[in-house]
């Protein structure tokens, strides 16, 4: 299952960019002991097809989510700009983060810093569950 975040605001709203940097420095601030193996994947980028064929032949895919916490259960946490009508998830993130979940991961879309916080809560939860299992 892919959870979703969505606070259901619509309307101006700062860009993917903006709300993974606050995504990255409260877990950064808030999460010190988690902090070693939480990290953003780069995938997106604007480049020569040539350059792009050399970084596929190195293992870079699209899909991977803006955000993976490695714990044993992991969390992957695709990140989208507040108003979720001004970004789309893709086919091969939507398929990373099913994927995910059905290993045992849990895996969000989250819309916004906000919902992030709320996301990241429910993943520490969600671990404590699985730790007592």
């Amino acid at each position: 299952m892919i959870r979703i975040y969505d606070g259901g605001y619509r309307g101006e709203c700062r860009t993917e960019r903006c709300e993974q940097i606050d995504c990255i420095s409260w877990l950064k601030r808030n999460h010190p002991d988690r902090w070693p193996l939480i990290f953003h994947c780069p995938g997106e980028t604007k480049a020569s097809p040539q350059h792009m064929q050399m970084r596929a032949k190195e293992g870079v895919k699209a899909g991977p989510p803006d955000i993976i916490d490695l714990d044993r259960w992991p969390g992957l946490f695709e990140l989208k700009r507040l108003d979720r009508t001004k970004s789309k998830v893709s086919k091969e993130q939507k398929d990373f983060l099913l994927t995910g979940a059905e290993r045992g991961h849990f895996a969000a879309i989250v819309y916004g810093f906000e919902q992030f916080k709320l996301a990241y809560a429910d993943y520490l939860s969600f671990i404590a569950e699985k730790r007592l299992t």
